[in-house]
């Protein structure tokens, strides 16, 4: 063990946390009113242009191996898997003998099929497609795309499949000024399973809007994002046929807001009934 690392090890957490806080390197919230556009103009944006460039330049640092995965344009060099959700892939798997249909909404250019692809070797006909914003499907169509892997800018451009899909929703509904109406529409495809991760949720009976400050070591940015209410969420969800299989937490972390609103990022699998 490294010097720096054996401190690390001896320092408490709390220490830690208001060190990488102090550094710009977590999430911050702030809270917002109601209104989504009132909230984007409290919000500095972000450079679209840079960040497609800046998750492309990570992409193409992977596929030449010399890293592991990207996740929001950083690169890691060590295998870190989100065992939830390959557990889920195969599940879906299994159910339909061996094939697999992704639907990955808010997928990048790929990051999650990169980082679980390793442990889905059993998996006998694999097809995962990414649903995302135009800048980043046309850099996806251009130079990421294989027979596995493809890019649409929305639901209605995916052909039909007679395989049952897994829906994934990772780190995006909370960035859509009308969340459940774009849930909605995604959940009228044909699916079988449905995988949540790295949502922020709360207690409370309602969505709250929030202003998140991303972190200065990946990219100076804020903009509107939503809380989601978590009993709501559960309760649309078993209204429209949905069984939730099991929860786990998101790789994020717990939050308060100066006001005190609570939330966590979480996940959780659900089959359809």
């Amino acid at each position: 063990m490294s010097i720096r690392a054996h401190i690390k090890a001896w320092t408490p957490p709390a220490i830690v946390d208001a060190r990488r806080h102090w550094l710009g390197h977590t999430l911050r919230f702030g809270d917002a009113g109601d209104d989504w556009a009132a909230a984007g103009r409290q919000s500095s944006g972000y450079a679209a242009d840079v960040i497609v460039d800046r998750v492309a330049q990570a992409t193409r640092e992977v596929i030449a191996g010399r890293a592991v995965f990207e996740r929001d344009s950083v690169l890691f060099h060590e295998p870190d898997y989100r065992y939830p959700i390959v557990a889920a892939l195969l599940h879906c798997a299994q159910a339909n003998n061996g094939r697999l249909d992704v639907i990955d909404f808010g997928g990048s250019l790929g990051s999650t099929y990169r980082q679980c692809k390793p442990l889905l070797g059993g998996v006998r006909e694999l097809r995962w497609r990414v649903i995302e914003q135009p800048k980043f499907v046309a850099v996806g169509r251009r130079e990421f795309t294989t027979d596995e892997l493809g890019f649409a800018e929305s639901a209605d451009e995916l052909p039909p499949s007679d395989v049952p899909a897994l829906i994934l929703v990772s780190s995006v509904l909370q960035y859509l000024e009308q969340p459940h109406s774009a849930l909605d529409r995604l959940l009228q495809r044909r699916a079988s399973h449905l995988v949540f991760d790295r949502t922020p949720m709360s207690a409370r009976a309602e969505d709250r809007l929030c202003i998140q400050q991303v972190p200065k070591s990946i990219y100076d940015a804020s903009y509107p994002c939503w809380v989601l209410s978590r009993p709501n969420l559960l309760r649309r969800l078993a209204a429209a046929g949905w069984d939730v299989l099991g929860e786990f937490p998101g790789m994020e972390g717990a939050f308060t807001t100066p006001s005190g609103l609570a939330f966590e990022f979480r996940g959780f699998i659900a089959c359809k009934k």
